[in-house]
């Protein structure tokens, strides 16, 4: 069992850049309004902060998630969401990174716990993608929670923390 604190600052600063690399890789594949862009960061935001209590048995993804609640008790900011997933090769370096926390997570903690942390960036994916409502059609009526592209980019970020085909 591992603690974010065992982690030297370059480690500390993939398992947090995961995080929002899971979110971003869903933001880029559907790409809406910015104003949807915004509601997938909070929904990935809400997710991430509200994930304590069923992760309290995965000790370094609680230590993750009280690490960011510290951060946010002494107002340190955090990157903007919209700038993040607008930048021009986000998507890439959101696979970039989530390829850089499985590899950390595979040689660092046990098996139990890499799995954990990883289902729990694949929970953060699947909280973004429903964070906007997609594929709106005549003047914003009709539309998916969820569509094939951004279930897509789900897998995908599964099969880049290996738990997926």
């Amino acid at each position: 069992m591992s603690l974010y604190a065992d982690y030297d600052p370059d480690q500390q600063r993939v398992l947090l850049r995961a995080i929002s690399a899971a979110a971003v890789l869903v933001s880029t594949a559907s790409p809406g309004s910015t104003a949807d862009t915004v509601s997938e960061g909070f929904a990935s935001a809400e997710y991430v902060l509200g994930s304590l209590e069923a992760n309290i048995g995965n000790t370094l993804v609680s230590s993750v998630i009280m690490a960011i609640r510290d951060r946010l008790a002494v107002d340190e900011p955090f990157p903007d969401y919209a700038q993040v997933a607008a930048a021009p090769d986000a998507a890439n370096e959101a696979r970039a990174a989530l390829t850089m926390v499985a590899t950390l997570l595979n040689t660092r903690t046990t098996p139990e716990e890499a799995a954990g942390y990883k289902d729990w960036l694949i929970g953060v994916a699947q909280a973004s993608a429903g964070g906007a409502i997609e594929d709106k059609g005549f003047l914003g009526r009709g539309g998916v929670q969820v569509n094939d592209v951004e279930r897509a980019a789900i897998a995908e970020v599964a099969r880049l923390l290996g738990r997926g085909g």
